[in-house]
């Protein structure tokens, strides 16, 4: 295959890509507003959503370092195809139980750690993946086009959820959800999966294959380690992650009932996150690579270290309502812009400087990792926000991010330089595991 040929299929696998993103997460959204009101409906109880929450990520956090090492062991392609189909016909198991018995609560908890096993192997392993169908000068292209679908079908979901649940039964979401993945898989057994294949990355896997699946987590955990570009951008991960639970858990508190907002205010303000992200995914896919990837990670977390200060102005200084949703519209957005910001430049870092024999369980473990630490945020700040006025802990996480970031990313920790033309920083890493 020529080099011309190999851009027109990786354009192809771009489109295919970025396709199966956007219809597998506008069908999960559209799933997850039907069911969570089905649940409320049923029950009156929000601890009983809350649980069907709990099954979607107890399984991420067990199965992803798990995940990870398969993803390093086996083609990528049969595993992702595999996981989509599955979720497919997990859906249609269910409907077609759900219309000869009904919908219960235990079978939408299982529904729900099934699917999020799945979910977990498709998606490690396409992120995994993407190094080797795009090519590199358009990895962040492919990120960011990534961030800009599944933050347009964040946003699309809920409103044609909402649409929907006043027109159709429950039955509908569970056929939206299976054709949704349905689509998502085809989509993605047509994706060219080892178009950008090193050989060297190869002879590594078949290395990895020889290693217990204890031995070669154990691997990729000390890989990381080791990589201090990864391991510093990890350990800042971790704790961002930690304190944008004082935002998610707060916001919602502080809107609806400490500023005694309608509920139509808080969808506003939450809905200008998803806006945020969206352009901002969008303009950055039409940008050139960033330069200074690190500086440009730096940068963006101490701005939004300062959009988490914010929060807390309107407890301070009186304003009227249409003061305060305004002002934070315009936060929500800076949020989402910014998320985008930090969030491009760490994946195209790890695609491209770790080997393929390591990236599923670098990305395994960046799963685990962030979706372990936001159940244990989200039950502290809970907490806390019972206990404590929410202006102080609000401004309290805002001086902890900005105090974990210019620690963690210091200068003198991280040289931010440009990243290679070519991975042939892959040798280097891969000495730094050994």
């Amino acid at each position: 295959m020529s080099e011309t040929q190999r851009i027109k299929r990786a354009t192809r696998n771009l489109f295919l890509f970025t396709g199966s993103e956007f219809v597998g997460t506008i069908g999960a959204h559209i799933y997850m507003f039907g069911i969570g009101l089905f649940v409320l409906g049923l029950t009156g109880s929000a601890s009983s959503f809350a649980i069907t929450m709990l099954c979607s990520m107890i399984p991420r956090i067990i199965f992803s370092p798990i995940a990870g090492h398969i993803l390093d062991r086996l083609p990528k392609k049969p595993v992702v195809v595999a996981s989509h189909a599955l979720m497919t016909v997990t859906m249609a198991i269910v409907l077609i139980y759900t219309l000869l018995n009904g919908l219960s609560l235990p079978v939408i908890y299982l529904t729900s750690a099934f699917l999020s096993v799945f979910a977990t192997f498709s998606g490690i392993g396409l992120t995994a993946a993407i190094a080797n169908f795009i090519d590199e000068p358009r990895i962040q292209r492919a990120v960011s086009l990534t961030q800009s679908s599944t933050s347009l079908a964040s946003i699309l979901g809920p409103i044609l959820g909402g649409v929907m649940y006043g027109y159709f039964s429950i039955e509908v979401f569970l056929l939206c959800h299976a054709a949704a993945y349905g689509i998502a898989t085809i989509l993605e057994a047509n994706i060219h999966f080892t178009l950008f294949k090193k050989p060297a990355a190869e002879e590594n896997a078949s290395l990895a294959n020889n290693h217990s699946m204890f031995s070669s987590i154990k691997d990729g955990a000390i890989y990381v380690k080791n990589h201090h570009v990864l391991f510093a951008i990890m350990t800042v991960a971790l704790w961002v992650n930690f304190f944008f639970m004082a935002m998610a858990v707060g916001l919602p508190f502080i809107i609806i009932e400490v500023l005694q907002a309608s509920s139509q205010q808080l969808g506003l303000i939450e809905a200008m996150l998803g806006v945020g992200t969206l352009l901002t995914s969008i303009f950055i896919a039409t940008r050139p690579e960033f330069k200074k990837p690190i500086r440009t990670i730096r940068g963006g977390l101490l701005s939004l270290g300062i959009m988490f200060a914010l929060i807390a102005v309107p407890l301070l200084v009186s304003m009227p309502d249409f003061g305060f949703v305004g002002f934070y519209m315009a936060t929500g957005f800076m949020i989402g812009l910014l998320m985008v910001i930090i969030n491009t430049p760490i994946m195209v870092i790890i695609q491209k400087t770790t080997p393929e024999s390591y990236r599923g369980r670098v990305f395994g473990l960046l799963e685990m990792l962030a979706t372990g630490i936001s159940p244990i945020g989200l039950v502290l700040y809970g907490f806390l926000y019972d206990v404590v006025s929410p202006q102080w802990i609000i401004l309290a996480s805002a001086g902890m991010l900005f105090s974990v970031t210019l620690y963690g990313l210091r200068a003198s920790r991280i040289k931010d330089q440009p990243l290679p033309a070519n991975p042939a920083l892959q040798e280097v890493s891969e000495s730094l595991s050994s």
